[in-house]
This record gives C-alpha cells, sequence and structure tokens, in this order.
C-alpha cells in the first residue's frame, strides 16, 4: 500500500488513512512477504491463478502501479483472473470509472458482471463484481447481474467444464452460517445463493476474499451443497506472537474431484500447512 498525497486524502480517504497510518494498521502487511509469494507460486507451476480482490488499500493510481508491478509479471505467465475488492472500489470515483481496470484490465476482463473465462478446455471461471463504493464495507450484487449470472451459469457453453465462482464477498461464515455482520457483508446473499445453487452440479467452488483469516466451508440447500474456500490474506506479515501469516491455495482437480493444499508464510518462505489445508485453523 502506498500512502496518499495530501490532494487525494478527502471523504472515506480521509478515515482509511488515519487507521493505516496513524493507528498502524499498514504494519499488518509485507511486501517482503508479496515478493516470496509471488516466487512461491511461480514454482508451483500452476495452470491458472484467480485473484479474489482487494489489490489496494484505498484504490488510490499508485497503489495499483505498485500492485502490477509486483504481480503483473506473475499473472501474464498463465491465464489469470481477477476481480476488484471493496478497497478497490472505495470511492464512489473509483466505482464508477472501474479504476482498477486501468492496471489490471487484462486479468479482469470487460464488458458487463459477471464475467466469463475460459480457461481452457476443461475449467471456467466465472467472476461477479459484488462491491460497491460507501461509507461501510457491505456489497451488493444487483439484479441485473444475478438475472444474467443465472442464464450464464446453465448456458450450453459450460457444459463438460468444471466451474468456479469467484466472488470477493463471503456467502457464509466458517461454521456455515450467513456471513456477517452487516456492515461488511453481502446485503442480498441469500439471493446469490439462490442462484448459485440452482446450478451446484456444475459448480466446483465458490472462491472468495474479504475475510482476511482463512477458512474453508460450504453452501447447502440440503440437497445440492457447493464447497467455499478463502485461504485469507496473502499478503499479512509474519507475527509469530499472534500466528498470524500470510497464505495461499493450490487447488487440484483430479477426474473432477478437488483437493486443496494450502501454504502459509513460515517468516522466511511459504511451505504447506502443517497438517493438511486449514489444520491451524488460522
Amino acid at each position: 500500500m502506498e500512502p496518499p498525497r495530501l490532494s487525494q486524502i478527502w471523504g472515506k480517504r480521509a478515515l482509511g488513512s488515519v487507521n493505516l497510518f496513524i493507528l498502524g494498521r499498514h504494519s499488518k502487511f509485507s511486501r517482503v512477504v508479496q515478493k516470496s509469494l509471488v516466487e512461491a507460486v511461480r514454482a508451483q507451476s500452476v495452470d491458472a491463478v484467480f485473484f479474489t480482490g482487494d489489490a489496494t488499500a484505498q484504490a488510490l493510481p499508485e497503489e495499483f502501479k505498485t500492485f502490477t508491478d509486483l504481480y503483473g509479471p506473475l499473472f501474464s505467465e498463465q491465464p489469470t483472473v481477477a476481480i476488484p475488492g471493496n478497497h478497490d472500489t472505495y470511492t464512489h470515483q473509483t466505482c464508477r470509472s472501474r479504476a482498477m481496470e486501468d492496471f489490471l484490465g487484462d486479468w479482469t476482463g470487460s464488458g458487463n458482471w459477471p464475467r466469463l473465462h475460459l480457461v481452457n478446455e476443461e475449467i471456467a471461471c466465472v467472476a461477479v463484481d459484488s462491491c460497491r463504493a460507501g461509507l461501510l464495507s457491505s456489497g451488493k450484487v444487483d439484479k441485473d447481474q444475478l438475472d444474467r449470472l443465472d442464464k450464464m451459469l446453465g448456458s450450453q457453453t459450460l457444459q463438460g467444464r468444471r466451474v468456479f465462482i469467484l466472488i470477493h464477498y463471503p456467502l457464509r461464515g466458517r461454521r456455515g452460517e450467513p456471513y456477517g455482520p452487516a456492515g461488511r457483508a453481502l446485503s442480498n446473499a441469500r439471493e446469490v445463493e439462490e442462484v448459485l445453487l440452482r446450478h451446484a452440479d456444475r459448480i466446483t467452488a465458490i472462491l472468495h476474499g474479504h475475510e482476511h483469516h482463512g477458512f474453508q466451508t460450504e453452501l447447502t440447500d440440503g440437497k445440492n451443497k457447493i464447497t467455499i474456500l478463502n485461504p485469507g490474506s496473502s499478503g499479512y506479515a509474519w507475527t509469530p506472537k499472534t500466528d498470524r501469516t500470510a497464505h495461499f491455495n493450490v487447488y487440484t482437480l483430479n477426474e473432477g474431484a478437488l483437493t486443496t493444499e494450502r501454504f502459509r508464510f513460515d517468516g522466511e518462505q511459504f511451505s504447506p500447512e502443517p497438517g493438511g489445508a486449514y489444520a491451524t485453523r488460522r
């Protein structure tokens, strides 16, 4: 993250800058860790990269440029899909202008949301934009986008492909309960869930961000179920006293079955989470 210039500190950014640079929240994140993550992901020789938002803290052009300088070379090495987080649509102006796409447009795509990315002949990614500007950190998927999502998931284009849903906001908490509190949740999560559950047979997993502490759970209506996965923050500074650190996930599909390997930063490098994915409950 980059500190704003005085001319950029107004409205929500004034409050955010106090939190980040006066109260010290910026120290919870580390560029050193992010550089290590880039190298660790490269070492995995993955077929695709999925990024679920919050490239920036306050949607500043300088932040987007710093992010693109660091992650752009990695993103360009294989198919990559990126969606905005609530911090990337921080102000009404950056939300309306889709500022993130000025820097990450090669990976966000363009046009109406949701956006369909055909990763290869076996895998597709449906990217949903759930973010909006406002003083609170809540999100929403509007009705038009929901209607397009329903139609997209039912289309013949996806026949025979395993589908990953990318959405920034969690639909469910770590125990499977509706995610909250309301001020930082998806306001119409239940409507989104209804659409996704109609197409559960096509969806391999829902991948989200927003919540910095990773967890896995599932979305179910008693008959259908969809795995929900959140690796947690990829840019956390390593804090051994509280066992807080950065993570990323590697997903493997074998004959349609999904397995997850979670990597965590140990102060020097990223390595597989001891005991298996989410065993540390951090």
